[in-house]
């Protein structure tokens, strides 16, 4: 029965046939490591009478709106300040007097090596012509500076010696520069004050002296050329 059986099996392509009752089943528990354990949940029940629940309140409209509106104001006045344009009025300028002088006049001839510049605000006629006489010795240019000057805003006696220092500067580039007597409101560092006309003329000597000078310096000046 047994072999006939195997043969049915094998025309069927089963090669090994087992009977059910000898065939023994080993039932084995798969190995499980600690790490793939899961840990046991513990449970903790508390009694109901120990757990509280905070009551809810609900919030406080008005107090939130109170806040926001106070927060509102106080970035706007804080941007309103940091943006805020620190206005400075201009000070006033205190207007000051304009200082009054004595109106003088400057008379100057200027040739090639010389300037030479004389008070001509009170001159006699005598003066006069003493000084028209050093004018025809030597080739020169006459010029003349009076004070004040014609524009009003340009009165004030601060402004006089610029004035004449600029009258000066115009003519005297390069050229030695001869006062004859005292100049009203000039200050040259290299100045040759000589006798004023009326000196020469109560001294005529000094004519000499003058026109010594003169020669000097224009023969200094072909020297340097």
């Amino acid at each position: 029965m047994m072999w006939h059986q195997r043969d049915i099996l094998a025309t069927m392509g089963i090669d090994i046939w087992i009977p059910n009752h000898s065939v023994r089943v080993q039932q084995t528990q798969p190995s499980s490591l600690w790490r793939d354990q899961a840990l046991p949940e513990v449970m903790v029940e508390l009694p109901q009478n120990q757990i509280e629940v905070p009551a809810f309140s609900p919030p406080d409209i008005r107090e939130i709106d109170s806040t926001l509106t106070q927060f509102v104001e106080t970035e706007k006045e804080s941007r309103h300040q940091n943006t805020q344009v620190v206005s400075i009025e201009p000070l006033e300028a205190v207007p000051q007097a304009a200082i009054q002088i004595e109106a003088f006049e400057l008379q100057a001839i200027s040739s090639a090596s010389c300037l030479i510049v004389v008070d001509a605000s009170t001159l006699s006629e005598s003066q006069v012509e003493l000084w028209l006489n050093i004018q025809r010795a030597i080739p020169t240019e006459y010029h003349e500076l009076k004070w004040p000057f014609p524009l009003a805003e340009m009165q004030d006696g601060r402004g006089a010696s610029s004035y004449v220092q600029g009258f000066i500067d115009g003519m005297g580039v390069d050229k030695d520069l001869i006062a004859l007597g005292e100049i009203p409101h000039l200050q040259q560092a290299d100045l040759h004050q000589l006798a004023s006309l009326q000196e020469m003329l109560d001294q005529p000597i000094l004519k000499k002296r003058l026109w010594q000078f003169m020669q000097k310096s224009l023969n200094t000046r072909m020297t340097d050329e």
